[in-house]
């Protein structure tokens, strides 16, 4: 097992979803500020989601998710901060791990996602 997955505290499941995100704060690329972009998730947990997009995502970039799950009717917005970004083998396809924000006096379905997805 890799350090990676000793560092993980929520079980990831290979799922593959539609997903629409906005870029709400990038310090070192600031014109990316509001920037919508498609993707789709490779993996999901309770804490965070593995995505495929077909542009950079600066890592310590705060984006807002829009998500709807194949079996949850409802539709899930979620805040998350970008930890990694890296090209896969396909030119001009990235591969991001994003971090799910809990965050307070933000209307989000932080905690129902946690609860759906164990």
């Amino acid at each position: 097992m890799s350090a990676l997955n000793n560092r993980r505290n929520s079980t990831r499941h290979d799922q593959q979803e539609v997903l629409s995100l906005t870029i709400i704060s990038s310090s070192l690329n600031p014109e990316l500020l509001g920037k919508k972009i498609d993707a789709s998730t490779v993996d999901v947990s309770a804490t965070g989601l593995r995505i495929k997009v077909d542009s950079i995502l600066p890592a310590d970039s705060t984006i807002n998710m829009s998500i709807q799950l194949k079996h949850d009717p409802g539709e899930f917005f979620l805040t998350g901060k970008v930890r990694w970004c890296r090209e896969i083998k396909e030119a001009g396809i990235y591969q991001a791990g994003i971090m799910l924000l809990g965050i307070i006096n933000t209307a989000t379905d932080y905690e129902r996602w946690r609860r759906i997805v164990k």
